[in-house]
Parts: structure tokens; C-alpha cells; sequence
């Protein structure tokens, strides 16, 4: 297996959490430059759905921001992709012999690193504890500035969920549907609930 993780630190846990501040398309945006997350004149796409996820910022950076439905809007969103698990661990739920020590047949490449910018770390001999590690260092993060979650589901898709002001703030451990299932995610999102 191998794990890429963007570097996120305190300071960036503190800029994600800060867009709720001003919830609106301009207000984010103007956080997200300032952050150096995004490029000035880009246009900014906001569109819900796994389905066609948009991107704001330059790809070189690395800080690729998916954008749900634009912040105002009945169930606003945007989601942090921090770090990719490859390959994905592939389980058949309903099977009666499953192995927790997966072992894949397929190549030790990556044949999508290349479309990750060079700011994602890759550890191409992570195994899957690591990635489980990357979670928990991530959830102590958010524990720092939030305390302690209101809702955590343990398992193989484990996630956590704050709920604060009207938003929901949600450490997940997920496929990552924009590369169909190639990776497994690590991700923050932020949602309105209000």
C-alpha cells in the first residue's frame, strides 16, 4: 500500500474552520485567497453532487477545496481531501471470511500519483495502520479547536461529526468518489445546517 497526505497542520485547521465566519461565496472566497488556497481571477464553479466536483485554487498548490452547494444556499458545503489511501482497501461486506490483513496483487504504482501537486507527501510503503494514524492525528486536530466530537462511528469507515453554529463539520474516512474508488479518503467537510 502506499499513503499521499497534504500537510495539514493546526494553522490550516484554523482556516478551514474559519470560512464559517462569513458563509457566503465572497466571504469564502475571499478567506480562501487570503489563505493562499486559491488564485486570484480563477473562476469559482460551486456545484453539489459527487458527480461533478469542482476545485477551487491552482493545482499546482495542492490545496484542492471540493465545492458543494455555494455557502447561503440550504445545505452549503465544501469538503478538505487531506490524505489517499492506495490501494483502497477492497472488502466484500457480506463475506464471512474477510481478512483484516489485505494484501493486494497489484503493482506497488501509483498510476494516479502524477496527477497529485507536489505539496501531497507520498509514503509509498504506508500501510494501512498508517492511514489510520493520519485520521486520529487529524481528529486531534479538530478535538484542539472543537473539543471532543458529538457523534463518532467506529468501523472500517470510521467518522466523526461536530455540530457548531448551524454547521457540521465531519472527519471522514471514505472511497474517494472523484477518483471512482481508487483511493480511499481522508477528508473534512463543512456543511450548513441551517
Amino acid at each position: 500500500m502506499s499513503m499521499k497526505k497534504l500537510p495539514v497542520g493546526p494553522a490550516e485547521i484554523r482556516v478551514l474552520l474559519s470560512l464559517t465566519s462569513d458563509w457566503t461565496p465572497a466571504g469564502v472566497e475571499a478567506a480562501l485567497l487570503q489563505a493562499g488556497w486559491a488564485v486570484a481571477g480563477t473562476p469559482v464553479e460551486w456545484s453539489g453532487g459527487a458527480g461533478s466536483p469542482h476545485f477551487f485554487g491552482d493545482e499546482e498548490n495542492g490545496w484542492r477545496l471540493e465545492l458543494g452547494d455555494p455557502p447561503g444556499e440550504p445545505g452549503g458545503s465544501l469538503r478538505l481531501p487531506c490524505a489517499l489511501s492506495w490501494p483502497a482497501l477492497d472488502i466484500d461486506e457480506d463475506a464471512d471470511d474477510f481478512d483484516d490483513d489485505f494484501e493486494s496483487d497489484v503493482e506497488d504504482v501509483d498510476d494516479l500519483d502524477d496527477e497529485y501537486a507536489e505539496s501531497w507527501e507520498r509514503d509509498p510503503d504506508a500501510d494501512r495502520d498508517a492511514f489510520e494514524d493520519e485520521f486520529a492525528r487529524l481528529s486531534n486536530l479538530l478535538r484542539a479547536e472543537l473539543g471532543e466530537p458529538d457523534k463518532r462511528t467506529e468501523g472500517l469507515e470510521p467518522e466523526e461529526t461536530w455540530h457548531r453554529d448551524g454547521f457540521e463539520i465531519r472527519l471522514e474516512m471514505t472511497d474517494d468518489i472523484n477518483s471512482y474508488s481508487h483511493y480511499d479518503l481522508i477528508a473534512i467537510q463543512i456543511r450548513a445546517t441551517d
